[in-house]
This record gives structure tokens, sequence and C-alpha cells, in this order.
């Protein structure tokens, strides 16, 4: 059985969002984008001091 599953690129932004959220990571900034070749890409800026804190665990 085949599924697919579609969603908006702003439907998936808010889920990885809410992922590093819940991991408990500030997110500054975030975009998603597809290069063409079926790939989809998501870059995510965070606080600096979010990943500081989280290395010390």
């Amino acid at each position: 059985m085949n599924v697919t599953i579609s969603l908006l690129d702003d439907e998936i932004e808010k889920i990885l969002r809410d992922h590093f959220a819940q991991k408990g990571f500030n997110v500054k900034g975030s975009q998603i984008y597809s290069d063409g070749s079926s790939i989809v890409r998501f870059d995510i800026q965070l606080h600096a001091y979010d990943i500081l804190a989280k290395g010390d665990e």
C-alpha cells in the first residue's frame, strides 16, 4: 500500500519549528525551500545560548 501525504510549506515549517521548541530551543528564524531535485531543505536559526546550554546536558 502506498500513501501520499501532502503538506503546504507553512505546515511543514510549523511542524519543524514546534519540534525544536519541544526540545527547548527558541527558534529565531526559519525558511523551507526545495532545490528543484525533489529535496526539501529546512534552514533554521537558533539562539546560540540554547545550543550551548544543550551541549552542557
